[in-house]
């Protein structure tokens, strides 16, 4: 009985420090954020974390691993929500995109390696442990996509790499309102890349921007 009690306030005040951090993250990023502030933030003093925490990239670790989790399970959903390769790709990708729209901290959340063109890390070993949880989600879109192109996982990986940083970079033009004065947002620009792979038709918007090129370019061969 008493072991339960510790064990239930224990994962209490580890739900309470995650809180707090995510709200010191989110306003100073890992570069800016302190134990202290984020003992503040909790209510607590800097020693009631360390038993749980041994750095601030812990705890920053800790957010991100259960944020790319959350990804996995999304994304794995959706694929196997569909039928075949090709609408597996087109569902994951899209389930990937969707998720961090919709829960766009964690897009900066994902970014904590990034400070301008300076690489950053939480350390050699939790940097790994995300790396590889991050290969995980990518890993759900790479193998319909391998199955669609008649190719080894490895050898789709550089069209994976290339999804993946298409999305990521439209995710951070859109949350930094560079897309709109180009009247296109991330879900186009996802969706004239898959057209590109041929795993869906071009958006609507795409073909009626071709269609009057197409028309012009035949009226003057006309004439």
């Amino acid at each position: 009985m008493t072991q339960g009690w510790a064990r239930s306030v224990k994962v209490a005040k580890r739900e309470l420090l995650l809180r707090a951090a995510r709200e010191e993250f989110a306003e100073l990023g890992l570069e800016g954020a302190t134990m202290r502030g984020i003992a503040m933030r909790a209510g607590c003093s800097t020693g009631a974390i360390y038993p749980l925490f041994e750095s601030k990239e812990a705890i920053y670790a800790d957010l991100l691993q259960h944020s790319l989790s959350a990804l996995d399970a999304h994304v794995a959903a959706a694929v196997q929500s569909v039928p075949g390769p090709k609408a597996q790709v087109a569902a994951g990708c899209e389930a990937f995109l969707g998720y961090y729209l919709e829960n766009r901290f964690e897009v900066n959340l994902g970014l904590y390696a990034f400070r301008g063109v300076k690489r950053q890390g939480v350390g050699k070993a939790l940097d790994d442990t995300l790396n590889r949880a991050l290969a995980q989600v990518l890993e759900r879109i790479a193998e319909p996509l391998g199955r669609l192109q008649g190719r080894e996982r490895a050898d789709v990986r550089p069209w994976i790499a290339l999804l993946f940083s298409q999305m990521i970079g439209a995710l951070v033009l859109q949350m930094a309102g560079r897309l709109k004065f180009l009247d296109t947002d991330a879900r186009m620009l996802l969706a004239m890349m898959l057209d590109q792979l041929g795993v869906v038709n071009s958006p609507p918007r795409e073909q009626a921007l071709r269609a009057p090129r197409k028309a012009a370019s035949k009226s003057k061969f006309q004439k």
